[in-house]
C-alpha cells in the first residue's frame, strides 16, 4: 500500500477547529484524493477456497466411508459366521438324513423283491388254476360221456337179465317136462350168460372209472377252490405289497423332496452369504 493511503484530509476551515464546529460553519471542502483497491488475486483465492472444500468434503466422505466400512465389516464377520452355521447345519443335516436315506432304500429293495417274488408265484398259481380249468372241462366231458355209457349199459344189462330170466324159466320148464333143450338154444345161452358176464365186468370197469373220475373231479374241484383262496390270497398280498410299495414310495419321495429343497435353500443362502462377503474387503 502507498503512502497516499495514509493522508487524512482536514475538512475544518482551521487546523484547531473539531468536526462539531465545522459543521456549524463554512461548507467543508471534500478530498479527492483517489484510494486504490488492495492488490489481491481473487481469483486464486477463489481456487484455494475451492480446493480447501474439495479437501472438506473429501476428509468428511472418507470419514463416512471408514464409517460405512467398519459397518459392512462387521455385517461381513456377522455373514460369515452365519455361512459356517448354515454349512454345519447342512452337513449335520446330511449325515441326519444319510441313516434314513439308506434305510428306506433297503426297505424299498426288500419290498420290490417281494413284490416281483409274489407277482413270480402269482403268474404260477394262475398258470395251474389254468391247467385246472382245462382239466376240470376234460373231466366234465368225461363225467357227460360216463353218463351215457352208464345209461346204455344199465339198458343193456337190463335187456340181458330179462332176456336171462325169460330163457331160464323156459328152460327150467323144459326140464321139468323132459324136454332136451336144443344145442342152438343151448349155445345161445351159453354166449348170452357170457355177454352179460362181459356187461357185468364192463359195468363194473365203468363203475371204478365213474369212481376214480368222480375222485379225480373232487379232488380237481377242492384243487380248483384251493388255488382259487391261493389266488385270492396271493391278489391280496399284492395289493397290500402295492399299497405299501406306493406308501413308501411317496414317504421316500417326500423326504427326499424336503432334503433337496432344505439343501437347496441353504445352498442358496450360503452362495449368497458367500457374494456378499466376497464384495466386502478390508481397506
Amino acid at each position: 500500500m502507498s503512502s497516499d493511503t495514509n493522508i487524512f484530509v482536514d475538512l475544518t476551515s482551521s487546523p484547531g477547529s473539531s468536526p462539531r464546529s465545522a459543521a456549524r460553519g463554512a461548507p467543508a471542502t471534500v478530498s479527492t484524493i483517489e484510494l486504490t483497491d488492495p492488490s489481491l488475486d481473487l481469483a486464486g483465492v477463489r481456487a484455494s477456497l475451492s480446493a480447501l472444500q474439495q479437501s472438506i468434503d473429501q476428509v468428511e466422505a472418507l470419514r463416512e466411508l471408514r464409517s460405512d466400512h467398519e459397518g459392512l465389516h462387521r455385517e461381513f464377520l456377522a455373514t460369515r459366521r452365519r455361512a459356517e452355521d448354515l454349512d454345519r447345519q447342512l452337513a449335520d443335516a446330511a449325515n441326519a438324513a444319510s441313516p434314513y436315506v439308506l434305510f428306506c432304500q433297503r426297505k424299498y429293495d426288500l419290498v420290490r423283491h417281494q413284490l416281483e417274488s409274489t407277482q413270480t408265484k402269482l403268474a404260477e398259481c394262475l398258470d395251474a388254476l389254468q391247467e385246472r380249468f382245462d382239466n376240470s372241462h376234460e373231466l366234465e366231458a368225461c363225467r357227460l360221456r360216463y353218463r351215457d355209457l352208464k345209461i346204455r349199459y344199465n339198458e343193456a344189462v337190463f335187456e340181458f337179465q330179462d332176456r336171462i330170466c325169460t330163457l331160464e324159466a323156459q328152460l327150467a320148464a323144459a326140464s321139468s317136462f323132459g324136454v332136451i333143450v336144443p344145442p342152438d338154444t343151448a349155445r345161445r345161452i351159453a354166449d348170452l350168460e357170457s355177454q352179460l358176464a362181459r356187461s357185468q365186468i364192463d359195468l363194473q370197469v365203468a363203475r371204478d372209472r365213474q369212481s376214480a373220475l368222480a375222485s379225480e373231479l373232487h379232488e380237481s374241484a377242492t384243487s380248483h377252490k384251493a388255488a382259487q383262496a391261493e389266488v385270492a390270497r396271493l391278489e391280496a398280498a399284492m395289493k397290500r405289497k402295492n399299497c405299501r410299495l406306493r406308501t413308501l414310495n411317496d414317504n421316500y419321495g417326500r423326504r427326499l423332496r424336503v432334503a433337496d429343497t432344505t439343501i437347496a435353500t441353504h445352498t442358496a443362502e450360503l452362495g449368497r452369504l458367500q457374494d456378499r462377503g466376497g464384495a466386502y474387503r478390508y481397506p
